[in-house]
């Protein structure tokens, strides 16, 4: 199956599909500005505890920098529990890749040494994304880009700066025009190769989850890949999938035995139809099924970030 834009989260023109038929308790995909969303780990975590989530996880893109932030903020209610995680950029031959990574160990230096790499080839890029876009009359300030970020900077940073330009209306509208392969400012980056973004996860303690799968070119190849190294689930409630994405990644999740993850990949942009925390996510007891599978790879005593198994 090719990549599709059916569905995705950043699509103002999207509806909620198909809300699930339960309470959404778990969420276990969510940005805060440490990468590219708008609400600090703080702010994050207060917008949580008004929902009806019971378990949220923090997600950013390549970097754990505001997992600290988020835990902290958390102890102050009773009624969420935290989970670390992160969004890692990798690839399986020519699919580009995101795997949502929960239970993380965050000081792992194996894990850390990587991310920083990814995060100064992010920078690089964004500023190589800069220069194309001035040499087609896009003028841009690159303190305006930094501006824009507290994190890992990247193309929604860029995107935002293009909105207060006004060469765009919307962020969504710079992806599509500019930014997405195929148009005049987008720069291919530095990705980790699927199985050594396994094996960094696992070594950290944790389990990984294919993020989005609607965006992955050939899925099939993927998972043919990467369910023998130990992936332990797929997003199928995510973004704004309806009936038909779900019913085609369910299937996917029976016959190579993996989780039904997913949640509302949430940025807090405030854009047009913008799914946010509590409206889409996986069934309750998703978060108890990928922290077995966590037990199970590691023992209990090798889980990356230990939970109250009587809250699960």
């Amino acid at each position: 199956m090719s990549a599709s834009n059916t569905g995705a989260r950043h699509d103002p023109s999207a509806s909620l599909g198909s809300a699930p038929p339960w309470e959404v308790l778990e969420d276990l995909h969510l940005h805060t500005n440490a990468s590219d969303g708008v609400l600090t780990p703080t702010e994050m975590v207060e917008f949580v505890s008004g929902t009806s989530l019971h378990f949220f996880a923090i997600t950013d893109h390549d970097t754990t920098s505001g997992l600290d932030e988020a835990e902290v903020a958390s102890e102050k209610y009773s009624g969420i529990t935290f989970i670390p995680g992160i969004e890692l950029s990798s690839g399986v031959g020519n699919n580009d890749l995101h795997l949502v990574c929960h239970f993380v160990d965050r000081e792992n230096r194996a894990l850390q040494t990587e991310l920083a790499a990814l995060r100064e080839d992010r920078e690089s890029k964004a500023e190589e994304i800069v220069e194309r876009l001035d040499k087609i009359g896009l003028l841009l300030d690159w303190d305006e880009v930094v501006a824009n970020a507290d994190g890992a900077i990247g193309r929604p940073h860029i995107a935002r700066a293009m909105v207060a330009r006004g060469y765009v209306e919307t962020v969504s509208d710079a992806f599509s025009r500019y930014l997405t392969p195929g148009k005049p400012g987008y720069v291919s980056r530095r990705k980790l190769e699927g199985t050594l973004a396994l094996e960094l996860v696992h070594g950290a303690g944790g389990v990984a989850t294919v993020a989005h799968p609607r965006t992955v070119s050939n899925i099939e190849e993927v998972l043919a890949t990467l369910v023998p190294r130990g992936l332990a689930g797929i997003e199928v409630y995510a973004e704004k999938y309806g009936s038909d994405m779900i019913d085609r990644y369910s299937a996917y999740a029976r016959h190579h035995g993996l989780v039904k993850s997913g949640g509302s990949d949430y940025h807090a942009n405030g854009t047009a139809n913008e799914i946010v925390p509590g409206m889409n996510g996986p069934p309750p007891g998703t978060v108890r099924a990928l922290y077995e599978r966590a037990i199970n790879m590691h023992g209990v005593d090798g889980v990356g970030y230990r939970l109250d198994e009587s809250q699960l």
